[in-house]
């Protein structure tokens, strides 16, 4: 089946295109904010890498016998 979609007026094609307008601006707003999440993750992950491989520990238990 094929449906077409049929506009009455320009008011509903501007609403239209004023909703695709946010919803691409919200997926970018959101691309953004997963990339800079990933970059403070590895910038994180790779400080502990760094600490770990210095002879840190991961945490600070100790267990006394």
């Amino acid at each position: 089946m094929i449906y077409s979609i049929r506009f009455n007026g320009s008011k509903e094609k501007d609403q239209i295109n004023e909703s695709a307008k946010m919803l691409s601006e919200a997926a970018e707003s959101f691309k953004k904010a997963m990339q800079e999440s990933a970059t403070q993750y590895n910038e994180h992950r790779k400080k502990a890498e760094e600490q770990i491989n210095r002879g840190a520990r991961l945490t600070n238990h100790r267990i006394n016998l």
